[in-house]
């Protein structure tokens, strides 16, 4: 019987003797007991009242102590919640360093996250996020290749072509890294950007083949970002590409690879930061009017 049950037990016994006594005295008052009866009457009576402040200190000595071991138990849970806290946060330190070692373990994508991250934001920012959207955008951008922890330094910075089996072991580095993420509640939400990141826009991307508007508008930001600071950098394979070159890349591939709303943004905003004629003449091409003829065959 817990706490509660046992005080409301004493409670009813206070009550029960109360009543008795109650009775005992109005029947001797009342003049129906006389001579010895009344004195054994009175007696009684009198245990009863004594029975019932002991019940009533046992009742109340009950109730201080389940105040106390509310208190306490309060205490605990407040500590262990304390505690929880304090372990999900030294868990996304370390993912965090995870993210960060992944850049730097490759020469070639060092600081590539960081950019990525950058860039999404942008890109963010011109399609009207808020800054609650453009801070998770952020944040998912930073931890987008956390995956490829799990992929062999022989592949990714492999020289060559890669064979089928190495190019599936690639291919599951968002799943890899969308799983560390989910396994923390604070970054649960950077999950579907991270997931979707290589989704394609006509469906023939990975891991799920999702398409068009059903992609995550985050990935959708993402996958312009990260292609875009990829062939603009070194890698083991291929020397980078010049921006203009990028810029032409992500323009010929909107409505395939690419979300057309989101490489029309991109391109407004380097707009806005590049002298260089060849970028500024992209967005010149009569862009809009390809832009809503892919969108409305999604």
């Amino acid at each position: 019987m817990g706490g509660k049950g046992l005080t409301g037990s004493y409670a009813k016994c206070c009550m029960v003797v109360l009543t008795l006594a109650g009775g005992l005295l109005w029947w001797c008052l009342a003049g129906y007991l006389s001579g010895a009866r009344l004195y054994g009457a009175v007696y009684i009576a009198a245990v009863m009242c004594l029975l019932y402040f002991a019940l009533r200190h046992i009742e109340r000595t009950l109730a201080l102590r389940m105040v106390g071991r509310n208190w306490e138990l309060a205490g605990e849970k407040v500590e262990l919640t304390e505690s929880l806290a304090r372990l999900e946060e030294t868990y996304t330190s370390t993912l965090q360093s995870i993210a960060i070692a992944v850049d730097a373990n490759d020469a070639y994508a060092s600081g590539h996250s960081a950019r990525v991250a950058g860039f999404a934001v942008k890109i963010g920012k011109a399609m009207g996020l808020a800054s609650e959207e453009l801070h998770s955008l952020e944040q998912a951008a930073l931890f987008h290749d956390i995956g490829n922890i799990w992929v062999p330094d022989y592949i990714s910075l492999k020289e060559g072509p890669l064979t089928a089996e190495e190019q599936a072991i690639i291919r599951k580095h968002p799943v890899m890294g969308a799983e560390m993420l989910d396994s923390v509640k604070s970054l649960r939400n950077f999950t579907p950007a991270v997931l979707h990141h290589h989704e394609r826009f006509d469906g023939t991307g990975y891991p799920y083949g999702l398409k068009g508007l059903t992609i995550p508008l985050e990935a959708r930001i993402m996958a312009v970002a990260d292609a875009f600071d990829a062939m603009t950098s070194e890698r083991p394979y291929r020397s980078a590409m010049l921006m203009r070159e990028a810029l032409e890349e992500l323009y010929s591939n909107a409505g395939g690879q690419f979300d057309p709303r989101v490489v029309e943004a991109f391109l407004n905003v380097l707009d806005d930061i590049t002298q260089e004629p060849d970028v500024v003449n992209l967005t010149e091409k009569h862009f809009g009017a390809r832009l809503y003829s892919t969108v409305g065959n999604c």
